[in-house]
């Protein structure tokens, strides 16, 4: 008589298979792949979203924030169209199979080129705000490469190691928020008012300073083949990351409006700071400072997952399994770029520019082209399979 093993009938039942990719990679859970988003959405904006949107629109740019997430929602509704159309494939492998390999290899070059562009600038104005308010003595390309040298410390575990260490860091987001809420003691709700005073015409010209805030979600659309789940369980984890940050930033903004007045708003850059700076606890004398400290994690997650994003890119386009080698490729190359441009505002501001625009461009413009490239090459190639 056969006698079973126990110990591996109990294994059976309690280790079910998990999802995995092409390359035999475990994929990332759908509470991992929420805290990827929001991570790499927030981070530098955090700062300033509420001095640009009130740049734009006076007092009614939360308005603009939230037309803007409404605009964001519906593009993410067509990236997600496209992603579930190829659902093994990441954005450059996507290329590829859409426009041609002639016209999709460029493309994916110049992905991975705007990716890299997003995490210099992240760089720089991470350093930027560090030398203003910490280490004004300090070289602005010695906090770019500590910053960088740690990044690439950590993508270089992988993209599972990354969805891991961004969902136990969330949880300092609630401190975050903590510290914001000592703005609404001095809270002023007739700072908002009038409603509507500067007109649509400048609350739809925030729209622009608020849908750049959002431009971190185009990372759902690179590692959605990444991810375990059906497509409408994807669809909703984005829907909730989306609106998640959405919140976020709203908080912050009305935290930011009401503190400062219309007149004021205008001579403060960066008004979450300088709201802090006015308060103190028993044990923590500067809570601007604390809050900074806490901040610096919240970049680091956002430059590296386009650390992340540029050596896959690099890795898919170059048949480079091992992506050790591209990113300290990329590495070396923020860190170039950023010590070329180092302190210098005109070169900063120039830069700045030529990543925003090209963000419509890869963010916005390029993914609603693919929405109905996809279905047109899905049908094309069920034809092809049936003839």
């Amino acid at each position: 008589m056969k006698r079973t093993n126990p110990n591996k009938v109990k294994e059976g039942i309690t280790r079910p298979p998990q999802q995995t990719t092409q390359n035999n990679e475990q994929k990332l859970s759908r509470r991992q792949f929420f805290f990827v988003i929001i991570q790499t959405q927030i981070g530098v904006g955090v700062l300033s979203v509420p001095y640009d949107l009130h740049s734009a629109a006076k007092q009614d740019g939360w308005i603009s924030l939230v037309l803007g997430a409404v605009v964001i929602q519906i593009l993410l509704i067509g990236i997600w169209m496209v992603a579930k159309n190829f659902p093994r494939d990441t954005l450059f492998s996507m290329n590829d199979k859409m426009f041609t390999k002639w016209l999709g290899r460029p493309i994916s070059i110049l992905y991975v080129l705007y990716f890299i562009g997003v995490g210099t600038l992240v760089i720089l104005l991470f350093s930027r705000m560090i030398s203003m308010w910490v280490l004004p003595s300090t070289p602005i390309w010695v906090t770019a490469f500590l910053m960088i040298a740690v990044c690439m410390y950590m993508v270089d575990g992988g993209l599972l190691v990354i969805g891991r260490l961004y969902t136990m860091l969330s949880f300092l987001l609630g401190f975050l928020l903590f510290f914001m809420i000592f703005g609404t003691k001095e809270m002023q709700i007739m700072y908002l008012f009038p409603v509507l005073e500067e007109g649509w015409g400048k609350i739809f010209s925030g729209i622009n300073k608020a849908i750049f805030s959002f431009f971190g979600f185009i990372v759902s659309l690179v590692i959605f083949s990444k991810v375990e789940g059906t497509n409408k369980q994807k669809l909703k984890t984005i829907v909730y990351a989306h609106w998640f940050v959405t919140f976020f930033y709203l908080f912050t903004v009305f935290a930011s409006f009401t503190f400062f007045s219309t007149s004021e708003l205008p001579l403060v850059p960066e008004p979450v700071l300088y709201m802090l700076k006015s308060f103190t606890l028993p044990v923590i004398a500067r809570i601007d400072l604390f809050f900074i400290s806490i901040w610096v994690i919240n970049v680091a997650t956002t430059f590296a997952t386009y650390l992340y994003l540029s050596s896959l890119g690099l890795s898919d386009l170059f048949n480079k399994q091992p992506k050790n080698l591209w990113i300290v490729v990329v590495g070396v190359l923020v860190f170039s770029i950023s010590t070329f441009i180092g302190s210098d505002i005109s070169k900063l501001e120039a830069f700045n520019k030529v990543v925003t625009y090209s963000g419509y461009i890869f963010s916005v413009t390029l993914p609603l082209v693919m929405v109905p490239l996809s279905y047109w090459r899905r049908e094309k190639n069920k034809g092809g399979g049936t003839s």
